[in-house]
């Protein structure tokens, strides 16, 4: 996960961090989380990152999957109430052709 997109989530959180150890491996519930509208603001105007796709887990969860032009990547997942947590995030992101089972839609 980029140290520097869960800080960023984080200081908008609120959330305080002891270790760099603990953004590289932190438990699902002290993942950094924002308002959503905040969180994609943030990744537009910081990394240049806007979102590809997303899909609607049975929990209600939204993922949403955003890209930069520059290889970076993260993944959000939203809850119904709009607070996006930060689930990973990386860099090297390569697009892959769009399957032929889309193209039907």
């Amino acid at each position: 996960m980029s140290f520097g997109k869960f800080l960023m989530i984080a200081g908008l959180a609120g959330a305080t961090l002891a270790t760099p150890a603990f953004a590289q491996h932190p438990s699902p519930q002290e993942l950094p989380c924002a308002d959503r509208d905040h969180v994609a603001g943030q990744l537009r105007e910081t990394f240049g990152e806007h979102m590809i796709g997303n899909g609607l887990a049975e929990s209600g969860v939204l993922f949403e999957l955003y890209v930069g032009q520059a290889g970076t990547w993260t993944l959000l997942a939203t809850t119904p109430t709009g607070k996006s947590c930060l689930v990973g995030a990386g860099e090297a992101w390569e697009p892959r052709p769009e399957p032929d089972i889309f193209a039907a839609r």
